[in-house]
């Protein structure tokens, strides 16, 4: 007997966003309570121009401080508090977030509903992460850190930054972001240079360490089985009482005059192609959906213009997309190719860019785009780490929406609205790191 296929489940995109609570000046606290999750997180994030001069120093202290603290003065011994507090966990790392070096203290337990009555995790995992920021190890010879492992630390990130170009992808994205962003505080990699690092000293990363802890504007997010009460007192008692920087840390995007091309060489098989195009500063919900709905337009998946006619119909590459990072006012095309094929490639992204300005696109080719991003808002809910993105992204432009406002902007989007964004890209830069001796 045939039984026709069933149909998918209707998509229940998120309707609730965060609440917000300022428990001290220059610390914002959003919050999404959710016993849906085993696990909470809490991510707080702090912000400094990547300008300023310590990045450096930055992009060195969460190696340097996991190594130990002055009540667990060894990685094993944090370790073993972190198992005693039911798999909890607290990290610190950092990156460019547009003009601004963000370093993220990130924390995580298990919610008390699932552990056995009257055990908590949650304020031991807090106190944890507190005193990594706070109370690093020091040397018995006065240096804020412990000399050994300071100098381990420095020596590995020195190491990583030096093979760096053995990784071909990402040797590629970072030498298109510094030709891109060429006289642009984005422009340049949070490390500088290996030079740079094996010259910082324990006291430079330490002063670093304090700009954090008492001058960074914080922005913290907690989402999951979380005590809501219990965090805003904790963030109070921990970074209160101190006057933060509120100058905002941003830069204006520049237009280019002209498309540059830069071509490099090192020993390797395929070749990489990436593509930069600037957009002006966007502050409006229907203009950040226009270019959400544009960008999967053009190289947003295999429905997408870049990959149907690059990829399957020329064969020109390997694989082919696009993206953007919204604060810096950049979209980049990225693709695996043979290098001969470069300017075909070249040529036939900015015919994909006039092919949206002018709307010579069928119908069928938006709604499979807009489906996918509908796609996208719906699968936001299934876990921690995706509300905790979405909420930090939210934050991050200042719109503050729910998933579903947003699915509601997307769906009154159409071809028109997708040309008026196609039309602000500016092609600025193509890039090409290709096989030859360099």
């Amino acid at each position: 007997m045939f039984r026709p296929p069933a149909l998918p489940p209707p998509m229940v995109i998120l309707k609730t966003s965060p609440s917000h609570a300022s428990p001290c000046p220059g610390v914002d606290l959003y919050t999404l309570p959710d016993s849906r999750f085993k696990r909470a997180i809490l991510e707080v994030h702090f912000d400094r121009a990547l300008a300023d001069g310590f990045s450096p120093a930055r992009f060195l202290l969460g190696r340097v401080l996991e190594q130990g603290t002055q009540s667990h003065p060894s990685r094993m011994e944090l370790t073993r508090e972190e198992e005693g507090l039911w798999g909890g966990c607290v990290a610190l790392d950092g990156d460019r977030l547009a003009d601004a070096h963000r370093m993220t203290l990130s924390c995580s337990w298990v919610g008390a509903e699932f552990l056995p009555e009257g055990e908590v995790a949650e304020s031991g995992i807090l106190a944890l992460g507190q005193e990594l920021m706070s109370k690093p190890l020091p040397d018995s010879s006065g240096s804020p850190f412990q000399a050994t492992s300071f100098q381990r630390e420095r020596s590995q990130l020195a190491l990583r930054i030096r093979t760096l170009k053995d990784d071909k992808a990402a040797w590629a994205r970072e030498r298109y972001l510094q030709c891109l962003c060429e006289g642009e505080s984005y422009g340049t990699p949070p490390w500088e240079s290996e030079e740079k690092v094996l010259s910082l000293t324990p006291e430079e990363v330490d002063t670093a360490r304090l700009s954090l802890v008492k001058r960074a504007p914080v922005t913290a997010i907690a989402v999951g089985p979380i005590q809501a009460d219990s965090i805003a007192p904790w963030l109070q008692s921990w970074l209160g009482g101190s006057e933060r920087d509120s100058t905002p840390i941003n830069e204006a995007t520049p237009i280019p005059s002209e498309l540059r091309e830069v071509h490099e060489q090192m020993p390797m098989d395929q070749a990489r192609f990436l593509m930069g195009f600037r957009f002006p500063e966007l502050s409006s919900s229907e203009d950040l959906e226009a270019l959400s709905l544009a960008t999967s337009l053009l190289g947003g998946g295999t429905h997408s213009r870049l990959f149907r006619v690059v990829r399957e119909e020329k064969s020109l590459c390997y694989g082919i997309s696009a993206g953007t990072r919204l604060k810096k006012g950049i979209l980049t095309v990225g693709a695996g190719i043979d290098a001969q094929a470069y300017e075909e490639v070249r040529d036939e992204v900015l015919r994909q860019v006039q092919v949206l300005v002018h709307g010579d696109y069928s119908n069928q080719e938006l709604e499979d785009a807009r489906a996918g991003l509908l796609h996208d808002l719906d699968t936001i809910g299934d876990s921690a780490t995706g509300l905790s993105r979405y909420s930090a992204r939210e934050v991050m432009l200042g719109m503050h929406r729910s998933p579903a406002e947003r699915a509601e902007k997307i769906q009154s989007l159409d071809k028109d609205s997708v040309s008026n964004m196609a039309s602000q890209w500016n092609a600025s830069l193509v890039y090409l790191l290709e096989g030859g001796q360099g």
